[in-house]
């Protein structure tokens, strides 16, 4: 169940295609605009957590991206079945159903060749422990979107909202606290 609500829950989110994030008036005359655009195919790599995978598969799709998903081997017959059934999802929406695939190996080298898969990758983004991580910034010749040991820190405004605030803080620190 708490996977299906997290997919609800990033279903229900804005479209994050298409804002304008920033917009500048150059002395020229020249007017440029940051638009969210999608980043193409993003490789998620992941340890044994399967639900990682439908999150990373559910964001990709709502943000416009392909996704390759690269679970642990614990955890490769979970991973299967996610994807089968986010690629049924897919189907049933009338998109691309290939816009989310497995790497169906428990194979380690698989992972080597995915970060050095320049031509048909475009960011990757590791999601463990600090081997995990090390090794994708040792080995990727792709972008990367890397994080170490969990730290993540806050900046809290003082206007923001402290209760909205606060929630986010739990989160960021807490696993699946609701």
């Amino acid at each position: 169940a708490a996977m299906a609500d997290a997919l609800d829950a990033i279903a229900g989110q804005d479209d994050p295609l298409g804002r304008t994030l920033a917009h500048f008036d150059r002395p020229n005359g020249l007017k440029i605009d940051r638009v969210s655009v999608p980043i193409g195919v993003i490789a998620m790599i992941y340890e044994s957590r399967p639900n990682v995978g439908s999150d990373a598969g559910a964001l990709c799709i709502k943000s416009g991206n392909a996704v390759i998903l690269r679970g642990g081997s614990e955890s490769l017959h979970s991973s299967r079945v996610i994807v089968d059934c986010l690629t049924a999802g897919l189907k049933a929406a009338g998109l691309p159903e290939d816009a989310v695939q497995l790497v169906d190996t428990r194979d380690r080298e698989a992972v080597k060749h995915l970060l050095h898969s320049t031509e048909h990758v475009d960011l990757v983004i590791p999601r463990g422990g600090r081997g995990l991580v090390s090794l994708v910034q040792r080995e990727a010749r792709v972008p990367t979107l890397l994080h170490l040991d969990g730290n993540n820190h806050t900046y809290v405004h003082h206007s923001a909202d402290l209760e909205m605030a606060a929630g986010l803080v739990r989160n960021a620190k807490m696993r699946r606290t609701g």
